[in-house]
């Protein structure tokens, strides 16, 4: 049997251990939330290899913090790994909307099923920005993809709603993003009307003498 003085040095050991295990996984979960935020921020400005390299290097990080889940499971569920696995997903399904490559799947990520969607509800917002852009460039019809794409997923996370009893937050995230989309719309419909109008008038010019 183990004297107290071993049974405590044992405990101590494993304690430091923990906390050194703690601190790469926070570590590597804030860096890649990070390298996320970035490549949301390149596909904005139609940097899309830059967002690539970003994803990368964050799907490697949080690749290595599983490392550390493996050995000490609570770890996968502290705030920072699960914000950073969200803030991937959310990049990684924007990267594919705007690529066309369409939604990659969460196992093909990497990332569990409930940071999958909970990342997926902040996809609205960014395609709304998205929206604007196109809109003020005067492409209408790439604003209403983006609104179709933004309906689909408030639609397909609507149908899933039982979840948002399991996933903290998902609910605030929903009416968001349905306020979003009816901005969104009333912002489409409203440039619509103004180009139709604009090309009547232009027609109308061109007729009379």
């Amino acid at each position: 049997m183990d004297g107290v003085k071993t049974i405590v040095a044992k405990a101590a050991r494993s304690l430091r251990e923990r906390e050194s295990a703690r601190d790469e996984a926070l570590g590597r979960a804030r860096r890649a939330r990070m390298l996320s935020k970035k490549a949301i921020l390149h596909l904005h400005n139609l940097e899309t290899g830059d967002a690539e390299d970003r994803l990368l290097e964050a799907g490697r990080l949080l690749s290595e913090i599983t490392g550390y889940t493996a050995a000490h499971p609570e770890m996968g569920f502290y705030e920072d790994v699960e914000a950073a696995r969200q803030e991937y997903a959310e990049a990684q399904i924007l990267y594919g909307l705007n690529t066309g490559a369409g939604y990659p799947s969460p196992a093909s990520l990497g990332v569990p099923e409930t940071d999958y969607i909970m990342g997926l509800a902040d996809v609205p917002g960014e395609l709304r920005r998205q929206s604007l852009d196109h809109l003020r460039a005067g492409r209408l019809d790439r604003a209403e993809d983006n609104l179709r794409m933004m309906e689909e997923i408030y639609m397909s996370l609507v149908e899933a709603e039982e979840a948002s009893l399991l996933l903290r937050g998902l609910r605030r995230k929903l009416d968001v993003a349905r306020v979003v989309n009816e901005r969104t719309r009333a912002e489409i419909t409203e440039e619509a009307g103004r180009a139709k109008l604009t090309g009547e008038l232009r027609r109308l010019g061109e007729r009379l003498p």
